[in-house]
């Protein structure tokens, strides 16, 4: 599966995930996509089969629930917590929850959505 980790999270965790051999990126790493919208993110993460990853649950949720009411899809959803993640050790233990839904959804997320709970240890 192919990730997109929203503006709000660290890009560190698209780079570990493709240590991890993911292919993940982050929109920091895209100038083209840095303050874009939250519905041109999720178009272009569907049009490039990328599952959204973010903890923006209240833009992200009625904007995937519209493209399926308007009968198109998207690459999925993977909501982390809210909590802020600013060491490097959050960053590595969020990164391990994300990889972990990626390697149980090898063939992608199509319309549905993952959610990571609370995490421990960070």
């Amino acid at each position: 599966m192919r990730g997109l980790v929203d503006e709000q999270l660290s890009p560190r965790i698209a780079a570990l995930l493709r240590e991890a051999g993911h292919d993940v990126v982050a929109v920091a790493e895209r100038s083209e996509l840095v303050g874009s919208s939250d519905a041109v993110l999720l178009e272009v993460a569907t049009s490039e089969q990328r599952a959204v990853i973010t903890n923006n649950v209240k833009d992200f949720r009625p904007l995937a629930a519209a493209r399926l009411a308007q009968g198109r899809s998207h690459a999925g959803l993977i909501f982390v917590p809210s909590t802020r993640t600013r060491t490097r050790a959050a960053v590595a233990v969020l990164a391990g929850a994300i990889e972990k839904v990626l390697q149980e959804h090898p063939d992608g997320l199509a319309a549905s959505e993952r959610w990571i709970g609370p995490l421990s240890g960070v």
